[in-house]
């Protein structure tokens, strides 16, 4: 019987990252630090096999693209209750696997939406303007402008499949 007063000792809960740049951790870390609950695993590439026998025992586990999660990995971690992906897509996990076990899945729904519709700008612009090409020409000290020429965009139909947020935000660039 535990005393009024006494404070109960909770288990610790196993928390695994992947896939995170040493400032990454180094942040998390920091932010994390005063938690006493937390054991904190912390690992620079995707899920792979040695990893999940490392982490058999992980209660929440954050991933980002590169690292799937079938079935398969899902049979190795039995004391998994909670996904997070540090992205947009959730395509490299298995939701009916997941929701079959009660593990709660989320993401970030709106990670990158201005930076990815500016990057999408700046290939179709690249494509445009024969960049690569041009670059690829430089390197070999070839300056001919033979197959170099470029188009403009002015006039153009940009088609988007897709009208999510990043889309969204690919639209608005583009009025």
């Amino acid at each position: 019987m535990t005393k009024p007063n006494q404070a109960h000792k909770m288990a610790k809960k196993n928390i695994t990252f992947l896939e995170l740049e040493k400032w990454e951790e180094e942040y998390l870390r920091n932010k994390l630090k005063e938690e006493k609950n937390l054991s904190l695993n912390f690992f620079p590439q995707p899920l792979n096999p040695k990893i999940l026998r490392r982490i058999k025992n992980t209660d929440a586990v954050a991933v980002f693209i590169y690292s799937a999660i079938s079935k398969k990995e899902l049979d190795e971690l039995p004391k998994l209750q909670f996904i997070t992906t540090m992205s947009t897509g959730f395509d490299h996990i298995d939701l009916e696997s997941c929701r079959e076990r009660n593990i709660k899945v989320s993401n970030v729904p709106f990670y990158g939406e201005n930076t990815v519709a500016e990057h999408t700008f700046a290939l179709i612009l690249a494509l445009s303007r024969q960049i690569f090409g041009s670059i690829e020409k430089t390197k070999k000290y070839n300056f001919d402008l033979a197959g170099l020429r470029g188009f403009d965009l002015k006039g153009k139909t940009l088609g988007i499949i897709g009208l999510g947020h990043i889309g969204e935000h690919v639209c608005s660039q583009n009025s």
